[in-house]
């Protein structure tokens, strides 16, 4: 027996301090056989107390840290006996006269003598109470100790889980409303596999607030316009009407490529001057090899003078004269010999040599070989042409700009393309919206609402651009939020322009009380300046307001980017996901009917995106790989997935259901409950608690580490404690703890928008 008990459970890791604002909810909101354990235990030593004279307080409680026990320990009687010894001297007269020091040290043996007795009679009374939860009350050096009565407990639970079903965990009404935006897509883009982990955060931090009690709204913010809509449309229109696939459930990927071709053709000239950079800083062989060139330009008759100065400003990291470029042979001329170093680097490879102070290499000799030949593939016709097509593309922002009527009508029908193509992608993912907000709608409004805040004095002109400095308004000293422009100097719109409307029609229009924006995390400081700008204007909400921020999604290739159109499109990921899962079923239960292998191998794909995606704190690195992803036996979905399923076979071969166990609750009796089936009945009886605290913490990590922690208690109970051949009652009993797990698991999945399957 330790002296001293502490809390078994490990104290919550603080959320990212961005803002202070949090969900009110003190934890217990959710209600639950272990929290009325809580509050009978803390109403029981009340009255003790107050039976022993003590004034009202309130009592502290932590589990009880022995194993193999469940209950709770006070060490109140600590405290009290020094206010009782103290009470005891004053009557008695014998603190008259002595200094605050005198008379504690007068006191301290006293109450070191007190304590024990204190506890003893405050434990007598508890144990009087009667209370049928709990076992045991004792008091063990100074502490009360009381430990639940297993059975009774665990019928309690069980009860209340079964007869709950669906909303088990789920907390009492708050009343606020709790806007999440989330998945935010761009239309004329494709959706790839970083958008996933918005979406899929954002569904499930909505789904955990709204178990936690309160009401939530989720919001969509479409970008349906700016620079890369124009540059989508005006790559469109020059090079591929017409071109448009027939299928309309194709149109909106499509768009996307169209949209990262016209990226990749506009900067065709920076990508080749980048890729020379880079030989020029980490290709030890090209830089060595630069007087060979310039032979080899001799003897080819090439103007060597232009493409030597190239060279030489290439190695040594300078710029190149724009007069250079305009020369449009000049870069072509010098292409095919950098492709012949590349060629010979490959054939013949020399050992990297390290040297002290430069980087170390980011590509192969293939890999640059690789993206030298897919840029001479675009060279003849790209390089001249790149200047050329930026003044069109500037012309059509124009169009844009002027409302033309023919580029509106252009622009509805494809931004139709992807907001098809996204429904299709929601539904698979499981996000539904209450609201659907779109950049278009609010960027006349932003520039009205720019001018109210130039009237009323919280922004102002600096130097052409109309700005709000946050920290001058507030009065700090030190740069905190600093100065944001609101608008351009030529008076079109920035983001924060429509942010700030579309932030003002949330709480004016929505009645949004708290809103919460799921954003990458490079957004930060950007929201801290638009909720400051709104404080300023007098919006009370915008002290609620909270920017969830998360960090992006890498595969082992590198990081995902979708300007250079190589990013993993969601469809081609989840293709990829898919196909394995499918594989994985067939090995795993090749009975199952070719239309239940197929309806599986989806929840185990989808459910197996969607856990890597929240199994790491929303401001950690994703590293998405696809067979830890899938993976049976670890940190997974399917592990979690599995555990569901086992629970449902279980059942079904003993032909039980929910609703047939609960009649056979009443004097359940597990015998002496095992430390298996203890920490399963702790594990569920946490699920309550574990949203709350998701909830207050904005921590949709909890509710995934909770699923994982759930199953491996599962499977240790279901290889220690057998259910189908274990006698009468245990059976019975255990059969109910199956199904309560089941239940919870169920549940737990559900908060992060993954699918509980019956038969894996």
């Amino acid at each position: 027996m330790t002296d001293a008990p502490k809390t078994a459970v490990a104290e919550p890791t603080p959320a990212p301090q961005e803002t202070p604002a949090r969900p009110s909810a003190n934890g217990r909101n959710g209600g639950g056989i272990i929290a009325r354990g809580e509050r009978q235990a803390a109403e029981a030593i009340a009255a003790a107390l107050a039976d022993l004279g003590f004034r009202p307080r309130t009592v502290d409680l932590r589990p009880l840290p022995f194993e193999g026990t469940w209950g709770l320990a006070t060490s109140a009687a600590y405290g009290l006996a020094n206010e009782a010894v103290m009470r005891d001297l004053e009557a008695s007269g014998q603190l008259e006269g002595l200094s605050r020091k005198e008379a504690k040290a007068l006191a301290s043996g006293a109450v070191r003598e007190r304590v024990p007795l204190l506890a003893e009679e405050i434990a007598e009374r508890v144990a009087k109470s009667g209370n049928p939860l709990f076992g045991s009350v004792e008091a063990v050096n100074g502490y009360v100790n009381i430990a639940f009565n297993g059975n009774a407990v665990a019928a309690a639970l069980i009860e209340e889980v079964l007869r709950r079903g669906p909303e088990y965990g789920q907390g009492a009404p708050i009343a606020e409303l709790v806007m999440v935006e989330h998945s935010q897509p761009n239309t004329h883009k494709a959706f790839h596999v970083g958008h996933l982990r918005n979406s899929v955060l954002g569904v499930a931090i909505a789904n955990i607030l709204r178990a936690a009690g309160y009401e939530v709204q989720d919001a969509n913010y479409i970008g349906d316009i700016g620079m890369h809509v124009v540059k989508c449309l005006w790559c469109y229109e020059r090079f591929h009407t017409g071109e448009e696939p027939e299928s309309p459930e194709a149109r909106g990927r499509w768009l996307g490529e169209v949209y990262a071709e016209s990226d990749a053709r506009l900067n065709f000239r920076k990508d080749v001057l980048d890729f020379l950079q880079l030989l020029a800083t980490e290709d030890q062989a090209f830089v060595a090899v630069i007087d060979r060139l310039l032979k080899y330009l001799w003897r080819k008759g090439a103007d060597g003078e232009d493409i030597a100065y190239l060279l030489g400003r290439i190695v040594q990291a300078q710029p190149i004269k724009d007069d250079l470029l305009r020369e449009d042979d000049v870069i072509p001329k010098f292409w095919p010999i950098v492709g012949d170093q590349l060629r010979a680097e490959v054939a013949a490879p020399k050992p990297y040599v390290p040297v002290e102070g430069e980087p170390e290499p980011t590509m192969t000799p293939e890999q640059r070989l690789a993206r030298w030949e897919t840029l001479a593939a675009r060279m003849d016709e790209w390089w001249a042409a790149s200047p050329g097509w930026r003044d069109e593309v500037r012309e059509e922002f124009a169009r844009w700009e002027a409302q033309d009527p023919a580029f509106v009508a252009l622009w509805e029908r494809t931004r139709e393309w992807s907001m098809a193509d996204f429904r299709r992608i929601f539904a698979e993912l499981g996000a539904e919206f209450d609201v659907w907000l779109y950049e278009s709608e609010v960027d006349e409004p932003g520039k009205r609402m720019v001018q109210e805040l130039l009237e009323i004095g919280i922004a102002e002109m600096s130097e052409g651009l109309t700005v709000v400095k946050i920290d001058e308004k507030l009065g700090l000293e030190e740069p905190t939020y600093r100065t944001m422009p609101v608008l351009r100097s030529d008076g079109s719109s920035l983001y924060s322009t429509k942010d700030l409307a579309l932030t003002r029609r949330k709480f004016e229009e929505l009645g949004v009380d708290r809103a919460i924006w799921v954003v990458d995390v490079r957004q930060s400081l950007y929201f801290q300046q638009i909720f400051k700008i709104l404080e300023l204007w007098g919006f009370e909400q915008a002290k609620q307001a909270y920017h969830l921020g998360y960090e992006m999604v890498v595969l082992p290739e590198g990081v995902i980017s979708s300007r250079k159109g190589n990013a993993p499109l969601y469809d081609d990921v989840r293709n990829a996901v898919l196909a394995r899962a499918r594989e994985i079923i067939e090995e795993k239960n090749p009975e199952l009917s070719p239309q239940r292998k197929e309806e599986v191998a989806w929840q185990v794909a989808l459910g197996s995106l969607k856990y890597a995606m929240l199994a790491r704190d929303n401001n950690k690195v994703v590293t998405f790989d696809l067979e830890e992803a899938l993976s049976f036996d670890g940190h997974a979905a399917p592990y979690i997935q599995y555990a569901h399923a086992r629970a449902s076979r279980i059942l079904e071969h003993a032909g039980e259901t929910e609703e047939s166990l609960l009649p056979k609750l009443d004097g359940l009796d597990f015998g002496a409950l095992q430390p298996e089936e203890l920490g399963l009945l702790q594990g569920i009886a946490a699920l309550p608690e574990e949203i709350q605290r998701a909830a207050v913490e904005y921590r949709p990590l909890l509710i995934a580490s909770y699923v994982y922690d759930l199953a491996k208690r599962f499977n240790d109970f279901y290889h220690a404690c057998p259910v189908l051949t274990s006698p009468e009652p245990t059976r019975t009993a255990r059969l109910a703890l199956t199904a309560a797990t089941r239940r919870t698991l169920a549940n737990g999945l559900a908060l992060l928008g993954i699918a509980a399957p019956e038969a894996m």
